[in-house]
């Protein structure tokens, strides 16, 4: 009300106030007390200042309320009319009340109202069922011929592209890490680009057994991090190494896998990297590069300059 001190309802377009029932001035109302402003109750009426609005042909007042047919309560505020919905068209979820709701309208009745009454879907006339189908016959016909076209062009994209992929390099260090690369087309430009890994065919200060077997179950003893610079692996994992070989024969890893380890650096960013993991090893005499652990120890000078013959 006017004193601040209690909340009341607003009084409407025409309806009586007073200092304790004020008039909505949301909707621009303001009592009204004629010439007597002695008065103590009056009429509620639109502010001399708003403009009415004019909608279906009507004019009317500003603050006034009205309903446009039956789904709409519309009110005019200062030459605009604003309208609320008096239906709720949604339908609820099912539930174990009412496990098929549907929204129905009842003889009478302007808005819909939820039916829980029929236990299933209602049936549709065989004439719809019957359109429905051929649309649907239609519709199907015409995502084949979509789905024939796409497969079409993606075969004519293979055939213009073809996939190319060659093996991974051997390791670039025969013990310690070491990186591995490969050249694939296998891009959405369809360029050739080079893949790199990192690699570990051996830990350069593991010690061997005697017998010298190549035998991929040389795994490390325990679960480590992996290294990349300064930048250790997130999880911990337990690689497989290849061993060394009898009579000088290289061992070199057979089958291996690539897997995007993540690693964390010390300012805390984090990188994803390829990583080699060996599967099996083979003892080989065609030595793709030096093995240097089935080699014996030699001390080399800077700037020595060796010749290996093949």
């Amino acid at each position: 009300d006017q004193c601040g001190c209690c909340k009341v309802c607003a009084a409407q377009l025409n309806q009586d106030c007073s200092p304790t029932t004020p008039c909505d001035h949301h909707k621009g109302l303001e009592c009204n007390y004629g010439n007597d402003v002695t008065m103590a109750w009056g009429i509620c009426r639109a502010k001399s200042e708003g403009r009415s609005c004019e909608y279906n042909g009507r004019i009317y007042q500003n603050g006034e309320s009205f309903r446009a047919g039956c789904k709409h309560q519309c009110t005019c505020i200062d030459g605009a009319v604003g309208c609320a919905p008096l239906c709720n068209n949604k339908l609820p979820p099912a539930s174990s009340s009412c496990p098929y709701p549907q929204l129905v309208r009842k003889p009478g009745q302007c808005c819909f109202s939820v039916d829980c009454s029929k236990g299933s879907w209602p049936r549709l006339p065989k004439h719809q069922v019957c359109f429905l189908s051929i649309r649907l016959s239609v519709h199907l016909l015409h995502m084949g011929q979509m789905l024939k076209i796409l497969k079409e062009n993606i075969s004519y994209i293979k055939r213009k592209c073809p996939v190319q992929v060659t093996e991974w390099s051997p390791c670039s260090r025969s013990c310690g890490m070491g990186v591995s690369s490969r050249v694939t087309n296998r891009n959405p430009e369809c360029k050739l680009e080079r893949e790199t890994r990192i690699c570990n065919i051996r830990p350069c200060l593991l010690i061997y057994s005697k017998e010298k077997k190549c035998s991929p179950t040389q795994k490390a003893p325990k679960p480590i991090h992996l290294f990349y610079g300064e930048c250790a692996s997130v999880r911990l994992y337990r690689p497989t190494y290849c061993g060394v070989c009898k009579n000088g024969r290289c061992c070199s890893p057979r089958h291996s896998r690539t897997v995007p380890v993540t690693f964390v650096c010390q300012d805390g960013e984090r990188l994803q990297k390829s990583v080699m993991f060996i599967q099996s090893c083979k003892c080989s005499e065609d030595c793709e590069h030096l093995n240097d652990v089935a080699l014996p120890s030699q001390h080399w000078m800077y700037g020595d300059t060796h010749k290996f013959i093949d």
